[in-house]
């Protein structure tokens, strides 16, 4: 298949992301309950609600996002930058997690109030990840027609 300018921004903005997203989960795999990861990777208290389960809801992100959902990101996208169906295939996969994980963190930020409402959090850091998964999902798919 024919690797076009589109393929390297989606593949590379995948990678970028994923590797973002699976670093912090690592650290709070390693640390999950160090005052920094709940701050940078968790956000918000969790006395502001069962402490048992904001860390197990947390923890089973922590644990899938960097063994399951990063690799099958980075299998995808380097699959995809060696113009590959396979890789295409696995991209298509791979997204998935970017908008499904969202719907939850989005009830779960939302109703318990551990963001605040503003539009940097809602549009740049949460949104950005069910918009690049709609992206890669839809080309991916497209590109396996």
């Amino acid at each position: 298949m024919e690797v076009t300018a589109m393929t390297w921004v989606v593949a590379v903005t995948g990678l970028v992301l994923i590797g973002l997203l699976g670093s912090l989960q690592f650290v709070a795999v390693i640390h999950p309950r160090s005052e920094w990861t709940i701050k940078n990777v968790y956000g918000g208290d969790p006395s502001a609600t069962d402490p048992k389960a904001y860390f197990a809801y947390n923890q089973g992100y922590a644990w899938a996002d960097p063994f399951f959902w990063a690799p099958l990101q980075i299998a995808g996208s380097i699959g995809m930058l060696l113009g590959q169906r396979w890789g295409f295939l696995l991209a298509v996969a791979a997204s998935v997690p970017y908008w499904y994980t969202a719907i939850t963190i989005f009830i779960w930020d939302r109703d318990l109030g551990f963001r605040k409402n503003t539009l940097s959090y809602w549009v740049i850091i949460w949104g950005m990840f069910p918009v690049f998964g709609m992206l890669q999902g839809v080309y991916s798919f497209i590109r396996l027609l």
